[in-house]
């Protein structure tokens, strides 16, 4: 399984809904969302709420369905950064890179000194 794969079958776990206790429904609505890109495009701007997930993995189509149950951006944000870096079995090792308004992936990579080969995952610096 790729690491994009990884993550996408992780994201669908993260935002599934739950119940309360007393049998009450938990929305959740999505923890984030993959969002393909090219290596030297400029990734879009997600609405406000949404998590996108840069990859280079082709096939990734976000749907920005409004995050229901999941309101803190930036400790969204943190998770991902902390579960890639931490060797859990339910996500994978990649390269997280903070993508700055209006750069490219391939710019993000040169800044933090990361292959741009290697297994990485790009979040908008201002999701932080």
């Amino acid at each position: 399984m790729t690491a994009a794969a990884q993550i996408a079958a992780w994201l669908a776990a993260s935002s599934q809904n739950d119940r309360s206790p007393k049998g009450d429904l938990i929305l959740r609505g999505p923890f984030g969302e993959l969002v393909t890109v090219g290596l030297d495009d400029v990734p879009p701007e997600a609405p406000a709420g949404c998590l996108p997930l840069f990859t280079l993995a082709p096939g990734y189509v976000p749907t920005w369905a409004a995050p229901e149950g999941q309101q803190r951006l930036s400790d969204r944000a943190q998770h991902v950064a902390w579960l890639a870096g931490a060797g859990r079995p339910e996500f994978p090792a990649v390269a997280v890179l903070r993508v700055a308004t209006g750069a490219t992936m391939r710019q993000a990579c040169t800044a933090a000194g990361i292959d741009p080969d290697g297994d990485i995952v790009g979040i908008p610096a201002a999701a932080f």
